[in-house]
């Protein structure tokens, strides 16, 4: 997990936040899961680079970056799983079973 201290404005708000209530942890989890893939790629994008960064670090146009973003667009798992990668994050499948076990524990 991230340290604090590495955290700025409102993710180190929210951090403290949903580590103060575990309850609104897992809700928030949850709803984010609940967003389309582009756009969870987005938001975890925007905390660190700028497309035009990202780009360069996955090795293809700017373009391609916004595309993958896109909600008109479906990227392939390929360019989804290299994004995560440059951002420091997985692409993870939870069976729903599993994830209503998790929420009742």
């Amino acid at each position: 997990m991230k340290k604090v201290d590495s955290l700025r404005g409102f993710d180190k708000h929210l951090h403290k936040l949903l580590e103060a209530h575990p309850e609104a942890a897992l809700e928030h989890a949850k709803l984010f899961a609940e967003l389309p893939i582009s756009t969870q790629l987005a938001i975890m994008r925007r905390r660190k680079l700028s497309q035009r960064a990202m780009a360069r670090k996955v090795k293809v146009p700017q373009p391609h970056i916004a595309r993958t973003e896109s909600l008109r667009h479906d990227p392939r798992i390929s360019s989804v799983v290299r994004a995560a990668k440059a951002l420091r994050c997985h692409v993870l499948l939870i069976p729903d079973e599993e994830l209503d076990r998790l929420a009742t524990a």
